[in-house]
């Protein structure tokens, strides 16, 4: 989570509820959007000094506003530009496959056609949170960033989100499928 805030805060100065409320529109599959974990990854960041806190009064009410120090932005530097690590994405579901041979016919079916709605849902996130991305695109934006490069990396991730979607959901039909064949 803290890498996930600092990348954001390399973007703009935010609230821990703007980070939150931006997490849970548009990072929701990848990670938590509790308070508890925003406002923790904030507390560990401000006390190594990798991001500062700023108050401000907005409509007669004060908010924390939160920026990325020097300090920060050579951590998230260094984290982004390592290599990715496969071993690190792991799918605990797929221990529920694993087992279902144990479970009833029915329940077998049932279980399954659940996972392939709940990735159609998936999908449908995905591509609204596209639709929001492109929008965000044709706003002036504010200078210090190469913009088409995190817009580009924004929407490869959207594309991997919701073509892995696709195939879970393909495969799954085809299981179903199998399934219901005589033996």
């Amino acid at each position: 989570m803290e890498y996930l805030v600092l990348g954001l805060l390399s973007l703009s100065p935010m609230t821990g509820y703007e980070l939150q409320q931006f997490i849970r529109q548009n990072l929701a599959l990848i990670c938590s959007h509790s308070a508890g974990s925003v406002h923790a990854a904030l507390s560990k960041l401000e006390r190594e000094g990798r991001i500062t806190a700023a108050l401000a009064a907005e409509g007669g009410r004060r908010k924390k506003i939160f920026s990325i120090t020097e300090s920060g932005r050579a951590a998230f530097s260094s984290w982004v530009a390592q290599p990715m690590q496969a071993e690190k994405v792991k799918n605990m579901e797929l221990s529920r496959l694993f087992f279902l041979g144990l479970a009833k016919p029915e329940e077998r079916s049932a279980a399954i056609q659940n996972y392939i709605r709940q990735m159609e849902e998936t999908e449908a996130v995905l591509r609204t949170i596209r639709d929001r991305f492109r929008q965000a695109q044709e706003n002036s934006l504010p200078p210090g960033q190469d913009w088409d490069a995190v817009f580009r990396f924004q929407a490869y991730t959207i594309a991997y989100g919701i073509a892995a979607a696709q195939f879970e959901q393909d495969w799954y039909r085809r299981l179903l499928c199998e399934l219901e064949e005589p033996s």
